[in-house]
């Protein structure tokens, strides 16, 4: 059990005054039987902006709002106080679209080669253990990759970011969603806040005997009590934490940071 409290902004700066400004975010902790929001504050401007929250479909918090007048900036934060205990997790089904392949995970020839490969002889040993199998291909993820920011985009695929084996957290998570569900393991796509400051992070969760499990392929370790989940997936496009459209011409610079610390 950990008690956690947190901090997490972002800052989008324009070049110039856009306006009918149309935004989605998930940026706010699910509440979960293991995930307990004990304290909670959100700040969102300029204060012209209005929203409501709602649930989508993956059950991630959601505020969509809108700001028409023109602006120069968008800021919003979330801070507060988080219980972790994973002994309150409950069973659950594993989604059926949990188990097949999306746009971003779409396995390519060369993964579906190097998967059967795995499966044959580092993984044989694990054939029954869900978990003992995808801890097995988080080690070699996280052994096997090189982590290169600026070396991929939102818009990499699993199988782009596989070939050149680099990129960041959300490029690990792809290639192993790719690879775990080729080997007939339900997984997920998690985006949140781990122990630490800095950026906001992604890691995977699968799905064995009725309970989700956690792994960090980027990291090389379990995503447990430390880290507080934002949204789950099938893949980035399900639960970014944050769209939008305006209307105008404009550059953007966004700023981003978060912060957890253990009470």
């Amino acid at each position: 059990m950990q008690k956690l409290k947190f901090l997490f902004l972002t800052k989008l700066d324009f070049s110039s005054m856009i306006g009918e400004h149309h935004f989605v975010l998930r940026c706010v902790p699910q509440v979960l039987p293991e995930q307990q929001v004990i304290d909670l504050d959100m700040k969102v401007m300029p204060q012209s902006c209005t929203g409501v929250f709602s649930t989508d479909s993956f059950g991630n918090q959601v505020f969509a709002g809108s700001l028409l007048a023109p602006h120069k900036f968008f800021y919003y934060r979330v801070n507060g106080e988080i219980m972790r205990d994973d002994a309150e997790k409950r069973q659950e089904a594993a989604a059926p679209y949990m188990r097949y392949p999306t746009k971003l995970t779409s396995p390519s020839d060369e993964i579906r080669l190097y998967a059967d490969e795995l499966w044959r002889q580092e993984l044989k040993a694990c054939r029954g253990d869900n978990y003992a199998a995808a801890s097995r291909l988080s080690e070699i993820i996280y052994s096997t990759f090189s982590y290169e920011p600026g070396s991929t985009s939102v818009y990499t695929t699993a199988a782009e970011a596989f070939s050149q084996k680099r990129g960041v957290c959300q490029d690990y998570v792809h290639v192993f969603l790719a690879i775990a569900r080729l080997c007939g393991i339900p997984a997920r796509y998690v985006s949140g806040l781990p122990f630490g400051e800095g950026a906001t992070h992604a890691w995977v969760e699968i799905w064995h005997n009725g309970l989700w499990y956690g792994l960090d392929p980027t990291r090389g370790c379990l995503a447990d009590e430390g880290y507080i989940k934002l949204n789950v997936g099938r893949d980035f496009n399900d639960c970014p934490i944050e769209r939008g459209v305006f209307r105008g011409q404009a550059d953007q610079l966004q700023t981003t940071y978060m912060k957890v610390d253990i009470l």
